[in-house]
């Protein structure tokens, strides 16, 4: 099989090698490339104005389609739906006791007390790939809401638009402190790009799958909320290891604003968006609690990676 993202089709043998339906481990290079090609089309998809000529049509590539067929396929059944919230009564308790076990205490303490700073660093770069969409994600997940709903979310994307003042806007924040790290990387001889696996991929690629497909909005909404509601304790260690590590105040600043930014937008979403939604069908309580599962299974396996990525760099 070639490695090149463009001439790599995906066939029933590629798909059965990254999505194993006999309950075999798959093979994370072949997942790796196909994560590669399917973060591109979505990136491409939302792409700016002046790159119209360059974006695709969404659901007309049909190997992109087979693979998300199959990835979905694959992801529901890894869920355990004795999981599941049993009624939208006991929703909101059942997130909030999901999300207090998704926060990473392990992985917060290294970051805070132990990581060095090439570690702080491969983990900064490693949520790029979500991180520098964010705001393309909270503007899709708006779409067809109303009311209270369409506000909070609204605030959210507006917090992330720096409040109308571009300097201040999260993505040029995280760009500013992305270019630090990169600088911290390179000067111990590390390549970014090597350093890259098929999880990082999966993580980005799960939320913008999501987003991008409208009717994946209640799990893209769903797993949007469990991000908000379980982030502020990361940021609140890097900014911890960031600060014993002596990194200048500027490329800390997009950590330090997201801890209590989060924490009031994981409760509002929780509030004002999941669980009114939630009680209004078991089909809908359903698509959300499967897109907030799926999401916790990938992040913590995404968590788990990039911990022995970072401890790779001792």
């Amino acid at each position: 099989m070639t490695s090149s993202l463009t001439d790599t089709a995906i066939t029933d043998d590629v798909l059965a090698a990254a999505f194993p339906e006999d309950g075999s481990a798959p093979d994370m290079a072949v997942r790796l490339r196909l994560f590669r090609r399917l973060h591109r089309y979505y990136t491409d998809y939302l792409g700016a104005p002046g790159d119209f000529q360059r974006i695709p049509r969404l659901n007309t590539d049909p190997e992109i389609v087979r693979l998300e067929n199959a990835w979905l396929r694959w992801e529901d059944a890894q869920v355990d739906l004795t999981r599941l919230p049993s009624d939208a009564a006991g929703f909101a308790k059942w997130f909030e006791e999901l999300s207090a076990d998704h926060v990473q205490p392990e992985f917060c303490r290294h970051l805070a007390e132990d990581a060095t700073e090439a570690e702080v660093a491969l983990f900064f770069l490693a949520e790029e790939l979500v991180d520098s969409r964010f705001d393309d994600l909270v503007a899709l997940a708006q779409l067809g809401s109303a009311g209270t709903m369409k506000l909070v979310m609204a605030e959210n994307y507006w917090d992330e638009m720096g409040e109308g003042v571009a300097e201040r806007m999260h993505t040029v924040l995280f760009e500013h402190s992305a270019r630090h790290m990169r600088a911290v990387l390179a000067a111990r001889g590390f390549d970014v790009g090597d350093l890259i696996c098929a999880e990082i991929y999966e993580n980005a690629c799960l939320t913008l799958m999501y987003g991008v497909h409208r009717e994946l909005t209640p799990r893209s909404l769903g797993a949007l909320g469990l991000m908000e509601h379980s982030a502020p304790p990361r940021f609140t260690a890097m900014v911890a290891g960031c600060t014993r590590l002596g990194v200048p105040e500027d490329v800390i600043e997009y950590q330090r604003i997201h801890i209590h930014v989060d924490e009031n937008h994981g409760a509002e979403w929780l509030e004002q968006v999941l669980t009114p939604l939630a009680e209004r069908s078991p089909e809908l309580l359903r698509e959300i609690a499967l897109g907030i599962l799926t999401r916790e299974r990938v992040a913590n396996a995404y968590y788990r990676r990039v911990r022995r990525q970072m401890t790779a760099l001792r």
